[in-house]
């Protein structure tokens, strides 16, 4: 055992020896320092208004996430039931094909309303009215789908 520290030994290189520095004095002027300090300030306010920005950009996306997920749970029962019952009913297939790319817009938050003339409105909700869903959905979609 005796053996390997001495042939470690052998291979560590001795310290180095210490050395004593003095830096050179600042010959700058006080005009160059205070540049300096300015460019300093400048860039650390710069930085924490990049900071400020970033929290302010990630709260507004957490918001609009927050928003999309609330409205698509709103809808998502009926656009369920509406599209079930459109794959045997070519009537409700035509609503469900004009109002479910609304309700995407909608939750998506590209448009709040929309509008439709007095008969495709009548007609959409008065076959809506026959349907045995989520009349939550119903109401909120007319506030959504408005009469022109």
């Amino acid at each position: 055992m005796d053996n390997t520290d001495d042939n470690f030994e052998e291979f560590v290189r001795p310290p180095d020896d210490i050395k004593s520095e003095q830096l050179i004095a600042n010959k700058r002027n006080d005009y160059e320092r205070e540049i300096d300090e300015a460019i300093y300030l400048s860039i650390q306010e710069f930085n924490q208004k990049i900071n400020i920005n970033d929290e302010f950009e990630k709260e507004l996306i957490n918001k609009y996430f927050e928003e999309n997920k609330k409205r698509k749970n709103l809808f998502s029962k009926f656009l369920f039931d509406l599209n079930k019952i459109s794959k045997f009913d070519n009537e409700i297939k035509d609503i469900y094909e004009i109002i479910e790319p609304i309700i995407e817009s909608y939750c998506s938050q590209f448009i709040e309303t929309c509008e439709f003339d007095k008969n495709t409105y009548e007609k959409i909700f008065k076959i809506l009215g026959k349907i045995r869903t989520d009349k939550n959905a119903i109401e909120l979609l007319k506030t959504i789908i408005l009469n022109k």
